[in-house]
């Protein structure tokens, strides 16, 4: 099942962190979007910035995860997602500068959506012709619960 963006090709998404996270952890709508992924119902995208954060972030204490685990998870994604290297710097979210770094990502991979969690992005809702929508969005959207 291949879903297209109307273009002739599959949709193209970008993950902020937390939907990883969220997706490796506690399963449930993001991890069901990582597994449209998986099957190539959708193609996922992320960046070398945002693999920092993400390894940065399974670092936190409250993970209680070591750097063997940390690199497992990261190696995945690396696998899953296809890298881009964004040549754009965006600086239109001001309270939290790193979510700038999702939007460079989506604008490099010319993504159709960023899934997220954070209302930073989500208050955005759209920018630049990319819409943002959290997990279960998404999945309704493409017609899979």
């Amino acid at each position: 099942m291949m879903l297209s963006s109307g273009r002739g090709r599959s949709l193209k998404v970008v993950f902020d962190t937390n939907v990883l996270i969220s997706a490796w952890f506690w399963g449930g709508n993001e991890s069901r979007l990582i597994e449209c992924v998986e099957e190539g119902i959708i193609n996922g995208y992320g960046s070398t910035l945002l693999f920092e954060e993400l390894r940065r972030t399974l670092r936190y204490p409250r993970f209680s995860l070591s750097e063997e685990e940390v690199e497992t998870i990261c190696d995945y994604y690396l696998l899953l997602l296809k890298i881009v290297r964004p040549r754009q710097t965006i600086n239109i979210i001001l309270e939290d500068p790193e979510d700038n770094r999702v939007l460079e990502c989506a604008v490099e991979a010319k993504a159709d959506y960023i899934v997220s969690g954070d209302h930073h992005l989500l208050n955005l809702s759209r920018f630049r012709g990319i819409e943002i929508v959290g997990a279960a969005e998404l999945l309704k959207i493409l017609s899979i619960t």
